[in-house]
């Protein structure tokens, strides 16, 4: 669960986990245990919370909650986990459902709501 959380913030922040460890002090070795299954200590997990303004309970999977322009916004599940789940149910439409698909995620888009931050 941390791995996955962790990983998230770093992709949706633009960076990969090595740089973002190195940008707190952590050196790649502790970020390979994470990888592994491994949990961060206290004051590691404080610098993460700080660094990608979220809360510690975020990080151990205690809440579903992060904070995007200060409102709470529940994350049930990693970007890469829902890039997966979008993918296995485009292979099973034709071309008809695709068609819709494209122009139903397009508008989501274009809506402003919903883009990533890639400022």
């Amino acid at each position: 669960m941390f791995w996955e959380r962790f990983y998230n913030l770093c992709i949706r922040s633009g960076k990969k986990p090595n740089p973002v460890g190195k940008e707190v002090g952590l050196s790649s070795g502790i970020i390979s245990k994470w990888k592994s299954g491994g949990i961060p200590n206290g004051e590691t997990l404080m610098k993460l919370a700080r660094y990608f303004n979220v809360s510690t309970d975020y990080l151990l999977g205690l809440s579903p909650y992060i904070q995007i322009d200060g409102e709470p916004v529940k994350m049930e599940y990693t970007d890469e986990v829902l890039i997966k789940r979008v993918n296995e149910n485009m292979k099973k439409l034709n071309n008809e459902g695709l068609t819709k698909l494209a122009d139903y995620s397009k508008d989501i888009v274009c809506s402003g709501n919903y883009g990533k931050n890639d400022d």
